[in-house]
C-alpha cells in the first residue's frame, strides 16, 4: 500500500473519481492516508486518523516513502477557526483550519517533505477538557454554512462539526452520525442530560441522519442550514427561526 499526506487546507473526498461527484468529506493539511486503488489522477484512500474513505485528486496528496505516524507525544490542534503556518524555508503561508492535527518537534512541524514554523494557535492534542470546552468550541462555529461533507469553516456539516469540536477537546470520533451513535452512554430522559452530550436525530425511515452537541437541556448547536443554537425537547429540535419542529429525537449519548 502507498501512503500520503493531504498537502492542502482541505481537500474534497468524493464518492466516486470525479470533480462533479458528491463530496462526502474532506481531508484537512497534514492527515495522513492509505491509498487504496488508483484511477489515474484519481486516488481512493482510507484516512489514518478517522479511517474514512473516499476519492481524491492525487494532485492534492504528497506521497510518503513510508507510512506517516503521528507522534501522539507531541500531537497538536489548531484551536482556531482559520490560522496559518509559515513554511521555514520560503516563508510562505500554509492556511489551515480548526482541528487540524500535526506533530512538532523542536517549535517546529513537519508535513510531507516540508516544514513549518508552530505557533500558539495550536494546543495538545491529549489534555483534560471540560463540557465548557466543548460549549465553547462549539459556539466558535455559529453561522458557519451548512455544506454536505465538509469540515471547515467555510462550510460544514452536522457529523462534521461534531467530530472536529470533539477532536479539538482530545476526543476522535468517527465520521458519520450513525457512528458517533455507537459510542458513549445512553441518557433516558432530557431532564439528566448534561452540557457536552449529543442527541442524535432519525429521518422518515427511522435512520439516524443528524447530531448535535447539548448546551443544556433545552438548548442545542448543530449544523442545520448553518451552525445555529436552537431550543430542545423530548420532542427533538425547536427551530427558533422557523417555528417548527424540524429534528425528531432518537437518542441521547453522553462521551465525558
Amino acid at each position: 500500500m502507498e501512503n500520503a499526506v493531504c498537502q492542502l487546507s482541505a481537500a474534497p473526498l468524493r464518492v466516486e473519481p470525479l470533480h462533479k461527484a458528491e463530496m462526502i468529506s474532506q481531508l484537512l493539511f497534514g492527515e495522513p492516508v492509505e491509498i487504496i486503488e488508483r484511477r489515474p489522477p484519481w486516488c481512493l484512500i482510507k484516512s489514518k486518523i478517522d479511517y474514512y474513505e473516499g476519492w481524491v485528486d492525487a494532485q492534492q496528496l504528497e506521497l510518503m516513502p513510508q507510512t506517516p505516524q503521528f507522534n501522539e507525544d507531541n500531537l497538536l490542534i489548531c484551536h482556531q477557526l482559520l490560522s496559518s503556518l509559515i513554511h521555514c524555508i520560503t516563508g510562505e503561508k500554509q492556511l489551515i483550519t480548526f482541528g487540524t492535527m500535526l506533530t512538532a518537534e523542536n517549535g517546529k512541524v513537519k508535513v510531507g517533505s516540508s516544514e513549518y514554523y508552530k505557533h500558539d494557535d495550536f494546543m495538545p492534542f491529549f489534555r483534560k477538557t471540560t463540557s465548557n470546552d466543548i460549549i465553547n468550541s462549539a459556539k466558535l462555529w455559529l453561522n458557519t454554512p451548512y455544506l454536505w461533507g465538509g469540515k471547515t469553516p467555510l462550510g460544514v456539516d452536522c457529523s462534521g462539526f461534531v467530530q472536529l469540536v470533539f477532536r479539538c477537546n482530545g476526543q476522535k470520533l468517527p465520521r458519520d452520525a450513525y457512528q458517533q451513535a455507537e459510542l458513549g452512554i445512553d441518557i433516558d430522559f432530557v431532564s439528566e442530560s448534561m452540557p457536552g452530550d449529543l442527541a442524535f436525530f432519525s429521518n422518515d425511515e427511522s435512520h439516524i441522519s443528524h447530531v448535535g452537541i447539548l448546551i443544556d437541556n433545552s438548548r442545542i448547536i448543530h449544523a442545520s442550514g448553518k451552525v445555529r443554537i436552537d431550543a430542545f425537547d423530548h420532542q427533538g429540535i425547536y427551530n427558533l427561526s422557523l417555528k417548527t419542529y424540524t429534528h425528531q429525537l432518537r437518542l441521547m449519548k453522553r462521551l465525558l
